[in-house]
């Protein structure tokens, strides 16, 4: 891939039903599931996930912008409860990436699937593109959310903000600049969500 772009798709399977687990990709319902979870609702009617839902955040700036602050803007442009998929694409100063969340019944009453992530820089204005680290922490976002989502579904409990904390700050994929970032990102998000 050119280096503004990078594609990562990460294997995920959960020990609970897909009809469970699909309806929790969905802004309000993260609420349950990620500790922390602040969101701007621009459209979203029925309080569930559905194709043109809209919502902005800023808790993935030091994952996609590079920075403590930044707003992301999601647009749901599929959304297939009947076959359990919802795609999303995501708009900020620096890119525009299409995130695909794809599951499937595994056959043993789990759930089984993927969470595609495509980056597409769209300007290098604002910072240059941060190749290779992108994808790494591209990688680590996915796999936050993989480990936030199975620990909801298999414990029935959020994950504590002081058990995501430290899989952050053990994570090797992240630099220390990224993990100061994600902490003063955490400060940033309790303050405009107040």
């Amino acid at each position: 891939m050119p280096k503004d772009k990078a594609n990562i798709v990460l294997p995920v399977h959960v020990k609970a039903p897909v009809e469970r687990v699909f309806p929790l990709c969905c802004p309000v319902e993260e609420y349950r599931w990620i500790p922390g979870w602040k969101c701007h609702l621009i459209h979203c009617p029925n309080d569930k996930a559905e194709f043109g839902t809209i919502f902005s955040e800023i808790s993935s700036a030091p994952f996609l912008l590079n920075s403590v602050w930044g707003k992301t803007t999601w647009t749901a442009v599929v959304y297939d409860s009947d076959d359990y998929k919802l795609h999303f694409r995501l708009d900020n100063k620096k890119s525009s990436s299409l995130y695909k969340i794809e599951l499937q019944d595994d056959g043993r009453g789990g759930t089984t699937g993927t969470l595609d992530f495509t980056y597409n820089a769209v300007s290098d204005k604002g910072g240059s593109y941060p190749g290779k680290n992108m994808e790494k922490k591209i990688r680590v976002m996915l796999s936050l959310v993989k480990t936030m989502l199975q620990h909801y579904c298999e414990t029935g409990k959020m994950l504590t903000f002081a058990g995501l904390q430290e899989r952050v700050l053990s994570e090797p994929e992240l630099s220390v600049m990224d993990k100061i970032r994600m902490g003063l990102n955490r400060m940033v998000v309790l303050a405009v969500y107040r």
